[in-house]
């Protein structure tokens, strides 16, 4: 599979899929690089001539959802710019004369989509890698991408990993990558529609990065979610990878593994602990900057820092370096790339503030979302920078989202990690964590908040020369994501 080949393929569309030309046909010079169905996503093009924009309408993109959505109609998506695209494929004709752009039509976008990506998959050669888990998947996808930066990786926009975007990304093979890099949901690995994403998208490598205590407004328990991630491993064939974290209960590692060994005998395990694993860590030494990590990696020993390591970060940093190894055979030369590895907005995200009145704090910021295991590991790590700042530490938590009616038995494992805690101040937020908090009411170090006004104002009150300050909590269902930037905007320059 080749650009080369790419130009021709909108010319052999009616051989290949459903549908039909509408007036126009391709000519075999088309080139065609991209694939979009979100206009929005054009506004990073300079040029859109080599783009098939996909029209998906309201009702296809609530069949995926499998509720109602917020969905203009592709049709009236690309209105006025019709003719810079290279390719229109819609279920419903643009008649307008003026439109000279070719339009290839279909009886369902979605299923076009799904069959685009299944013709460019099989043709592909290159390292394809899945990433599933309960938290880490981007930013081990991310830690993927950034030790391949001399390659052109096929990845994710943001964490955009459910079942609608997987196909998305899966056409854009047509761009000719040399490596497929994604994060794939649970909703993408249910048995809705057409199953499992994995058994698309074919991974040579499937990653589990963790199962902990997330989706259970739907699932059962964290047995059920190790069942469900376990069908990432479905698209695998015998000469695939599977890599799993071994930091989980015996139950859910267990379903994992039986699940991996139905599909390849290729399966390698990592862990901060374990020693019987493939991969784990000898040790670990923390500075202020960075970490300092220590793996035995089968028979040999390696070092590298990392500056934001968290033990997350840090497990998820032992799959990537799975991956390199089994793409390259080799991870020595990656080992020094580590190093300025930063991850998405609001993962970790650690940045000095200057204060208004010439303090310097240390904010860091992980609303990107949360789930029990991510919001324990970010509380690990809050406590393991606090020995290095002289000012006060400030620990910020906003409720759990997607617990369902688990949600105040999963809050209440915080109990003790908040009574605990060696932070100067500890402040909740969200209603799921108001019991939990209003029983130490008495200590003015523990504080719940109604309002994330009266929250950015205790934060601030509290603030002091090299103070270190964790924001934790779900960007859904609270609009605690917001206090990050509020703060920033309040008190930095």
């Amino acid at each position: 599979m080749n650009e080369v080949h790419h130009a021709a393929i909108a010319s052999s569309f009616e051989e290949l899929f459903d549908g039909y030309y509408f007036r126009e046909k391709p000519t075999d010079q088309t080139r065609l690089t991209n694939v979009e169905y979100f206009s929005q996503h054009l506004r990073s093009l300079s040029d859109y001539s080599e783009t098939i924009f996909v029209c998906i309408t309201p009702e296809k993109r609530a069949y995926v959802n499998r509720r109602p959505v917020s969905w203009i109609d592709g049709n009236k998506q690309i209105k006025g710019i019709e003719n810079r695209l290279g390719l229109i494929v819609t279920e419903h004709p643009i008649e307008d004369e003026k439109i000279t752009t070719p339009q290839f039509i279909v009886k369902d976008s979605w299923v076009f989509l799904l069959q685009l990506t299944a013709y460019l998959r099989n043709q592909f050669t290159g390292p394809v890698v899945a990433i599933t888990g309960s938290a880490g998947k981007t930013s081990t996808r991310l830690l993927i991408s950034h030790l391949f930066r001399e390659k052109k990786v096929l990845e994710n926009r943001g964490n955009h990993n459910v079942r609608f975007a997987i196909p998305l990304y899966g056409s854009k093979l047509l761009s000719a990558p040399d490596l497929v890099n994604l994060e794939i949901s649970l909703n993408a690995l249910n048995s809705y529609d057409t199953g499992s994403m994995s058994n698309l998208v074919k991974p040579t490598i499937a990653i589990v990065t963790s199962i902990g205590e997330a989706h259970l407004s739907s699932l059962k328990n964290t047995e059920t979610v190790a069942l469900y991630k376990s069908k990432i491993f479905e698209g695998l064939d015998q000469t695939g990878v599977a890599l799993i974290n071994r930091d989980m209960g015996e139950k859910e590692f267990s379903i994992l593994l039986e699940a991996a060994k139905k599909h390849t005998e290729i399966i390698y395990t990592y862990s901060l602990t374990n020693q019987q694993c493939d991969v784990y860590v000898r040790r670990m030494e923390s500075h202020r900057e960075y970490t300092e990590i220590d793996v035995q990696f089968f028979n040999q020993r390696v070092s590298y820092k990392m500056q934001t390591a968290s033990e997350g970060m840090i497990a998820n940093s032992l799959a990537a370096l799975l991956t390199v190894w089994v793409i390259k055979g080799e991870i020595k030369s990656v080992l020094e790339k580590f190093e300025d590895f930063h991850s998405l907005p609001k993962i970790l995200e650690k940045k000095e503030l200057n204060l208004m009145d010439g303090k310097t704090i240390t904010l860091i910021d992980d609303s990107h979302n949360a789930s029990v295991p991510a919001m324990k590991n970010a509380i690990d790590y809050f406590h393991q920078l606090q020995p290095f700042y002289k000012g006060n530490a400030i620990l910020v938590l906003g409720q759990i989202a997607d617990l369902g009616d688990t949600g105040p038995s999963q809050h209440e494992k915080f109990r003790i990690i908040i009574e605990e805690s060696t932070a100067d101040f500890i402040f909740g937020y969200g209603k799921l964590f108001q019991p939990i908090f209003q029983t130490h009411e008495a200590k003015s170090s523990i504080q719940w908040f109604e309002t994330l006004e009266e929250l950015q104002k205790a934060i601030t009150d509290k603030m002091n020369e090299d103070s270190l300050i964790l924001l934790k909590g779900s960007v859904t269902g609270s609009d605690f994501y917001k206090l990050g930037e509020q703060l920033k905007k309040s008190v930095g320059r």
